[in-house]
């Protein structure tokens, strides 16, 4: 798996902070090769509010048509967004984290340099000059990568297809990551087997391929108040693609579906398969209550950043409902 994986969209349109292996087949136009930084782990992918010492941690690596011979160097730049705005907007634009240069990474398992991403929360509060006594429960942080070649180019977000910004995928190369600022819960709450049921159908009809399913739905190993449940999306072909796992997180008094998930890597509305349908949170996030986790929604909505898989909806709303067995 080296340099004949890299391939990148030459158009690529939109701005955002296993069967995968296929993606490199069904990615063939109009591609230039380029260079992504690859998502391998999250160690944590939250941070606490009453610990300013929490930390965000994910490996990574960078990935380039010369093997890592390209790079130059990894920038990185963090922001703060206030969701919680009632005693004023804390919100800012971006500031410099520094750049990674190539000695400072170490070559990994697939021949790439590798590298573990290690912010605390009070090192990124610090950065963007917000006081951690106004960083609130769901507010968030935004890490964003560009990496820089040594030809000159540079990519970071906005010069992604869905198929590479996509987590769970190949390439999983968002280019930004959102950190939650959450509230641990109790490991066992919002876990279990539910049925799950469609209460506000997707653009194709209900999202996932079953009506009233058995789902388990589990913890995420890296996170406290992740969840993450296994689905097949009602475009993944029957036989030949498994079901996908999908994430949210239980953030306070709300549920707050993953960014830049992937509807399927095989089935789209047209014969292309370069841009697959993005799900994404809904601009409203669905209520939690931490004290019942009975039933609750997860909101969400398909075209997430106009990746509506050549289909023509754009951007469609849709809703889950989990009920506990």
């Amino acid at each position: 798996m080296k340099r004949s994986i890299l391939i990148l969209l030459s158009a690529l349109f939109w701005i955002s902070c296993s069967d995968d292996d296929k993606a490199i087949d069904v990615v063939t136009e109009e591609i230039e090769y380029g260079a992504v930084v690859r998502t391998l782990q999250f160690n944590n992918a939250e941070f606490n509010v009453n610990d300013p010492d929490s930390m965000f941690s994910v490996d990574v690596e960078v990935q380039d048509e010369q093997d890592g011979g390209l790079l130059e160097a990894v920038d990185l730049f963090v922001s703060f967004k206030d969701n919680t705005p009632a005693g004023g907007d804390f919100s800012t634009g971006e500031a410099a984290l520094g750049s990674l240069m190539p000695d400072e990474f170490t070559t990994g398992a697939n021949g790439f340099p590798s590298i573990t991403l290690n912010y605390s929360q009070a090192a990124l509060a610090e950065a963007v000059g917000v006081s951690l006594t106004n960083v609130a429960c769901s507010d968030q942080f935004l890490v964003r990568t560009r990496i820089r070649l040594t030809d000159g180019r540079s990519f970071t977000t906005g010069t992604a297809s869905s198929i590479i910004l996509a987590y769970e995928t190949f390439f999983s190369s968002p280019y930004c990551y959102t950190i939650n600022v959450v509230e641990p819960i109790d490991e066992e709450l919002f876990t279990g087997n539910y049925i799950m049921t469609s209460i506000v159908d997707g653009p194709l009809g209900p999202t996932f391929n079953e009506v009233d399913q058995l789902v388990e739905v589990t913890k995420a190993p890296h996170s406290n108040t992740v969840r993450q449940v296994r689905l097949k999306h009602v475009l993944s072909h029957p036989t030949n693609e498994q079901p996908r796992i999908y994430e949210f997180s239980i953030v306070c008094d709300q549920v707050v579906f993953r960014k830049n998930q992937l509807s399927s890597v095989i089935g789209q509305c047209t014969f292309s398969t370069s841009s697959p349908i993005l799900l994404g949170p809904d601009t409203e996030n669905a209520p939690a209550n931490i004290l019942d986790d009975s039933v609750f929604e997860v909101w969400f909505v398909e075209g997430y950043l106009g990746f509506d898989g050549r289909c023509g909806f754009g951007t469609a709303p849709s809703r889950i409902r989990f009920t506990k067995q």
